[in-house]
Order: C-alpha cells, then structure tokens, then sequence
C-alpha cells in the first residue's frame, strides 16, 4: 500500500526497479522456451538478407521468396540477430534470437508503462507494468516471435513520443520528432503495416490543431504559419522513418517506392489458407467469421484488463485532467479499434489467434491502467484498499498460469473461455509448436541410450535443431494422419491440426504414449514410443498391391490399437482397390467414428459410394471433403463423377475442369470429360478439349486413340481415322476399347460375321454399359430384337445416364410392337402333335455368351 502513498519520486524508483525485475524474468524465461513454427524460415531469411548485403543479389530470396513471401517484410529485427550471432559465433543461434526478441518484448512493457506516466503519475506507471506483463499473450510471445512483438513494440513506442509531442503542442519538439521517426522506422522495417503510423501522425498533430486553435484562428496567418510547420515536421518525419525502414530490406531497397506498395498490397490480405481451430471446427483462414480476431482478444486477455478498461470508460465524467490527457486517450482509443475494424472491413487474413493485432493492445492496456490508478488516486481508504483487492483477486488466474505453465505463457484462456481447459478441443493452443522442443529434450534423456533411432515429428525444422547434437538420432517429418505410412520408433507431436473431436474425445495422446507436455493438465505434445510397426509393414504393401498382405498386416495392428482411424482407412482403401464396396464403405466409416473428417476415409467413402451407385450420398461427402480442402483435385473428380451420373453434365464438366486446375494431367478427369461429351455427341469437344490433351502428357495412350478415332469417326474425318486406326490395327488391335470400336464400325458397315466375332472376343465382360449398346445395335441388325431389348435395358442398368442407349430403346419400341402386332395378326393353325414343326434355336450369337 505505501508504495501507492509514496512522493512521486520513490515511485519513479519503484517503477525502474520492477522494470529491472520484469526484464530479468523476460530474459530468463525466453532462454527456456521453445523454436517457433516460423523460426526457421525467418532465420534463413536473415541469412539471405546477409548474403545481399554482401553483393550475392542474383536469385536471391531475399529479393523474391514466392513461398514464404518474406522478401514483403523488413526482416531487421531477424537480420541483426542474425549478424549478432554470427559475429559472436554462437553454436545456439535460436536461443539468442529468443535472447534477442525479448529485448523487443521487454522495450514494449517498459514504453507502455512510461507512456502512462506521462499521462498521469509514476503509480499508474507501475499498475500498467505489471498489467502488460501479466498479459500471457504478449509474455509467451516476446520470448521468439520475431515479427508481431518488435512491430508492437515499435508502434507504442511512435505513439510514446506522438503523446510527448501532443504534450508540448503547439511548440516543436524536435526530439519527439526524432523518437517519432525511429518508432515508424522501426516498425516499417519489420511489416509494411508500419505505414499506419504516418496516419496515425498526421490524426495526432490534426485533433491537436483543431483542439487547442480556437475555430476562429485556424486561418490566420499565425495558425497557418504554424500548420505549415506542422506539415514541414510530418514531411520531415516520413522522409527520416522511410529511410530508416528501408535500411535493412532488400525488396524495398531495390524499389524504394514501388516495392513498399507491392508489400502493402499483398500483406493487405496474406494470400495463405491456413486450416484454424475456431468454436470447435477446423475452419480454412480464408473462411473465418469477421469476429475471429475479436473473440480471441475477448478470450485470451486477461479479465482483468477489461475491468480496468470499464473503470476507465465509467470515471471519464468524473477526471479532472489536462484537456490534452482527453485528447490523447482518444487517440489511444482509436489505435486500439481502428486495426481491428480496418481487418474486419478489409476481410484480412488472420490466423494463430489475434498475434497479428497485438501491436493494438498496448493502448488498452494503457486505459486499464489509467482506469485502476483513478480509484488508487482517491482519498477514501476504502476506495484505494477494494482497488487492491480487486486487483489482487482478477490477477491471480493470469499469475497462476504464467507461473505453472513456463515457458507455455502464450497458450493462455481466461475464465470468459473456461480457461485452457474450455477452449481444448474449441480453440488453437500451441499453434506456435512451442512444446515440441521441451518433447524432444525429455526424448533424448529419459529414452535414447545411444543406438540409431528415427523420430517422426510434424515440424521436422524444429526436432531437427533440438536432436543437432544427437547423430543417431534420424529425423523424419510426417503429418500426424499419415504416420503410419513412415518408419519410426518414437514420434514427437504437437496437438497443432489434431481434430477437435479427437481431442475431447481422449483419442489424442494416441496409443504408445510415454510423455506428455501440458498446459493446465492438457497435452498439447506427446511423446510416443511405436506400438508396433505392422501398419507401416501394411502401407507398404499397399503400395505395391500386395492386398493379401497388407490387410493382413493392418488387423494385427489393430489388434493392438483398435482406434486408428488411418489403419481403418487404409484398410478401407485395399478394400476399394478390390472394388469391394460395401466393406470398404464400412471401413471407411468406423475410421470416421474416431476422426469425423479424417481427409484419406472421406474420400474413400465417397468413392465407395460412387461405387455402389450412392451418388448423390457420394456427393454429400464430396463436399465436405473440399470444404476442408479446396485444391484436392481428387475429390472435384468424385464430384464430376457423381454429378454425370446424376443426369447434371454441366455440374459435372465444371466440377472436373476445376479436377484439372488443381491436378496437371489428370488422366480420370479428362477421360470422363471426354466420355460425357460423347454421351451428348460433342465430337469435337471431345477431341479438342479432353483427348487430345491427354496426348500431350500420354502420347501413347491406346485407349485415348480409340477414343479420338471414333470421334472421327463420327465427324466423318475419313482421312484422320483411317490413319488412326492403322495406328491402333499397329499398336494395339487387342485392347478392349479397339475392339469395341471395330465392332460397332462393322455394324453399321453390315458386316455382321465380322462384327460377331469381335463381340465374341469380349463375351465375358458383363459390366460394360457401352458394350451392351454394341451387342444391342449388332442384335437389332441380327433382327433380334427381344435380344436388343435385354441388352439395352442391362446398358441403362449399369449407367441410367447412357443416351445411346436411351436412344436406340426409344427407336426399338415401335419396331418391337410392329413385330408383336405383326405375330398376333399372323394366323395360327391347329396341327396335329404329330405334325408340328420343331422350333429353331435362337441363332443370335450374342445370347450364347456365359
């Protein structure tokens, strides 16, 4: 309590001394935490920003980088760590970035605290000290996040010496002006956002202008003297902060103006889906609700910054400061809600959270403070002890958590969300992959005792770095639902992208599990020793078809761990190459009892479904599978496939182009396409835009040469054909589709001997539409027609969407009842048994297959 009551100076010194405190604790905490998902990329960014400062500027990335697109970004706080720890010679680069970084994340505490000094007095200093550092967002994120934190650093550091400016107003203060333009530069040299600050300046010098210069002045010759001093400062300050951006980015430097557009318009909207957990779905980035960034500050802040806020909105009436204090917790008001709004209006990009806003929640965290030290500030003891009450009670759920969960400080929920353990399974936790590094430590000293072994990990850059030291230890990347298809011994796995259903449903830690690294009890990293390695024996024999074995391999692992979604599916997958439907449909499904939206068993249940002939069931599934994966050129195919056989071929032809963007040389995708345009009799459709494009990538494909010949065939491309089917009679005069396309040449040339004994060839093929449509056109020639009849009626049975089929049915009715009127009007004799003439056997050839 007395360090409330205190002169001002003993404040001041208890302010610097838990400044001391507080960076100390950054510094240590961020020497234990883990490497970051982007870590890797952004260091070697560095070093190719090194490499263009030392004159290597041909294909270097950091000039173009289309993958990470970091050659858009400043990179200077990644590039002077970078140069620091090569100068130094560090072995552990990461852990001096995290040094590095936290430097940043402490600058960024320690300017918020002082900007509230200025405001007000050293006491609301040290409550907004404290508030910062107890926010678990922005302390797990100052030990290695080398973008979001020195960019928020940055930003209040320019709004610092903005407020120190406004306070000197109308006097220029040239100092503040050299603060201004180092904060802008800063902030400019790590993301192009930093151009908002120019903005904000200008919105700083305009309400001071139009605030402290009475109306009546504003255009006389001593006010516009002092705007044109104003807008002198502002060009000034832009030139100096542009330059000090720039300084340490290659892109821009090449471009100076041109390129920070570039960067603007492209870091506008990040062009990278990036699959989130948000209220319990898997949701691509792209496809967010405009809350996304709102409800996770609402639910990772902690409470009581918000209540802090509340004391701030309800004691405006009753402050009695400087009009200038207004002014600028106005201005701190707009820098938190403008970003925020400007996102949503914008439709940005956001993912992990809200960590690319945390540059706008400084100036909240300002106000909270402000709000407490209005109650500290007044006289009534009992005003000043609740205060302290109330402050103690709200900060201890942030306390605990930063305390119990080092370094896991960033995967933090307050109570609003049910803490970490109501957003589990609801909301993203350590999408940063901070665990995966303390993972590996415990691997390699409670488990490796010298011989070979392979870890599997799903972020191979950072098992990699943390099992540097350790030879024999080899490191294999794999998604966490595929890891049966690589051969490991233990596996190393953050719960990043473990479906929300697995996750409360206990599924996630999975079988085999020795260790686990929590955050309030939760795993969000496990550590596993291999069960057995029968699935990864039975993949392998899936891949080369050996179904035998490979199912035989799978029920022995699942023997031993029965809730394997990705062993029931592939074994639903061997049961779809057999072409066994049914099993593999119920394959598919008990995988999907574990995993909802396991990826590989939707997609084999919708192929079942095709299968069986459950489309518009197969199609429902389809969807869902390009929900979670827009670029799965596999499943637009399912969609066509379905689509054609539910009568829809307009559905079905964009539902396959879409195949054929996502997939290069689809061979499926454009042979159906090109099936469906002979079903319409789209000849040249059927030529120029599905055959001949196969050739391209298949020059020798013999059934894509039946094909073409048949559609000049029936272009009546005499010349064309006639030269394919040399071709074809060449290379191949046996493959199933030449003979079909013979045979039905044959037929309409009446060479019926010839055209029976091609047809012949094929008897046992009892699953062709098409060529029961050729056995039915020779029936009809044969003048069978009760024969044709059947083989029609089996064509529209096995494809309900066969036209020639349908065509040549609906032509056979009037020939049918001719005949049958023909046969009633035909008078019958009554002969003597003895006298009857024996019946002929039917001598359609076509009836005698087996």
């Amino acid at each position: 309590m007395k360090i409330f009551t205190y002169n001002p100076h003993h404040n001041k010194i208890v302010f610097y001394v838990i400044a001391i405190i507080i960076f100390a604790l950054t510094i240590k905490m961020s020497l234990d935490s883990g490497i970051s998902g982007d870590e890797y990329v952004h260091h070697k960014h560095a070093e190719y920003v090194s490499k263009y400062f030392q004159g290597e500027k041909e294909n270097n990335k950091a000039l173009e980088d289309n993958k990470t697109l970091l050659h858009f970004y400043g990179q200077s706080c990644d590039f002077i760590a970078y140069v620091l720890s090569t100068l130094l010679n560090i072995e552990d680069y990461y852990k001096f970035r995290h040094f590095f970084i936290s430097l940043y994340g402490w600058l960024l505490m320690l300017i918020t605290g002082l900007l509230v000094t200025k405001l007000s007095s050293w006491r609301g200093g040290i409550i907004t000290l404290i508030l910062i550092f107890l926010s678990p967002k922005v302390l797990g994120h100052s030990f290695n996040n080398p973008m979001d934190i020195p960019f928020a650093m940055a930003f209040i550091f320019a709004i610092y010496y903005m407020l120190k400016y406004s306070l000197s107003f109308p006097k220029i203060s040239i100092a503040s002006s050299i603060g201004i333009s180092i904060g802008i530069g800063i902030a400019l040299s790590i993301r192009v956002g930093g151009l908002l600050l120019f903005a904000y300046l200008a919105f700083m010098l305009g309400i001071n202008y139009m605030f402290k210069i009475r109306i009546k002045d504003w255009f006389k010759k001593p006010s516009l003297l002092l705007l044109s001093k104003l807008l002198l400062v502002v060009l000034l300050i832009s030139v100096f902060s542009y330059i000090i951006g720039i300084l340490f980015w290659p892109y821009a430097l090449e471009n100076p103006f041109t390129g920070v557009l570039n960067a603007l318009k492209s870091m506008t909207n990040i062009p990278v889906g990036l699959k989130q957990l948000f209220k319990g779905e898997y949701i691509l980035s792209f496809d967010l609700p405009w809350y996304y960034s709102i409800k996770y500050i609402l639910m990772t802040t902690p409470i009581v910054i918000f209540v802090g806020l509340a004391i701030f909105i309800g004691s405006i009436p009753f402050r009695k400061e400087p009009r200038n204090n207004y002014l600028f917790y106005s201005f701190l008001a707009f820098a938190f809600v403008f970003p925020i709004t400007y996102t949503i209006y914008k439709n940005s990009n956001l993912y992990g959270g809200w960590r690319h806003l945390l540059f706008a929640y400084a100036p909240i965290v300002v106000l909270s403070g402000a709000g407490f030290n209005f109650l500290l500030s007044k006289k009534n003891k009992y005003i000043k002890y609740g205060t302290l009450a109330l402050l103690g009670v709200l900060l201890v759920h942030p306390i605990k958590h930063v305390i119990k969960n080092h370094p896991y400080q960033y995967v933090y929920y307050n109570e609003i969300a049910g803490g970490v353990k109501g957003a589990y399974g609801n909301y993203e936790l350590d999408y940063y992959y901070h665990s995966l590094k303390k993972g590996a430590e415990w691997l390699i000293e409670n488990e490796l005792n010298g011989d070979s072994v392979t870890v599997a990990t799903n972020h191979g850059r950072i098992a990699s770095y943390a099992f540097r030291n350790n030879p024999n230890v080899k490191v294999e990347y794999s998604r966490y639902y595929e890891k049966s298809k690589e051969n490991w011994d233990y596996a190393v796995f953050v719960n990043t992208h473990i479906h929300p259903h697995q996750l409360k449903n206990n599924f996630f830690p999975p079988a085999g599990t020795i260790h686990t690294e929590d955050v309030d009890g939760m795993p969000i990293c496990a550590v596993i020793k291999r069960v057995s390695n029968e699935d990864n024996l039975g993949f392998e024999a899936l891949k080369k078809r050996k179904l035998n074995e490979a199912e035989k391999h799978f029920n022995n692992y699942l023997e031993l761990n029965p809730h394997s979604e990705e062993v029931l599916g592939y074994k639903a997958q061997s049961y779809l190459m057999r072409r066994n439907y049914k099993r593999a449909l119920e394959l598919a499904d008990s995988s999907l009892a574990f995993h909802p939206s396991y990826f590989a068993s939707l997609f084999w249940k919708a192929s079942a479904l095709n299968g069986l002939k459950k489309y518009k069931d197969a199609l429902a599934v389809t969807n869902k599978l390009i929900g979670q994966k827009k670029d799965h050129g596999e499943s637009y195919y399912n969609a066509g496939y379905a689509l054609h056989h539910l009568g829809r071929p307009n559905e079905a032809l964009r539902e396959l182009q879409k195949a054929m963007n996502f997939k290069k040389n689809y061979y499926d995708a454009y042979m159906l396409m090109g099936e469906i345009f002979l079903n319409y009799k789209k000849y040249k459709d059927a030529l120029d835009i599905s055959y001949k494009k196969v050739l391209e990538f298949r020059e020798n494909d013999i059934k894509t040469k039946a094909k073409i010949a048949r559609c000049y065939y029936h272009l009546k491309d005499q010349k064309n054909f006639q030269d394919m089917m040399a071709e074809l009679q060449k290379r191949g005069s046996n493959h199933f589709e030449v003979i079909k396309l013979q045979a039905r040449i044959h037929i309409d040339n009446n060479k019926l001997p010839e055209a029976r004994s091609l047809i012949m060839r094929m008897r046992n093929v009892n699953t062709s539409s098409k060529l029961d449509v050729i056995r039915a056109k020779y029936s009809i020639k044969a003048n069978d027609l009760a024969g044709a009849k059947k083989f029609l009626a089996n064509a529209i049975e096995l494809d309900p969407q066969n036209n020639e089929a349908k065509e040549l049915q609906k032509e056979l009715q009037p020939k049918t009842k001719a005949q049958q009127t023909k046969t009633k009007e035909k008078p019958k004799q009554q002969q003597s048994i003895m006298f009857q003439k024996k019946q002929k056997k039917n001598t359609n050839i076509l009836n005698q297959r087996k």
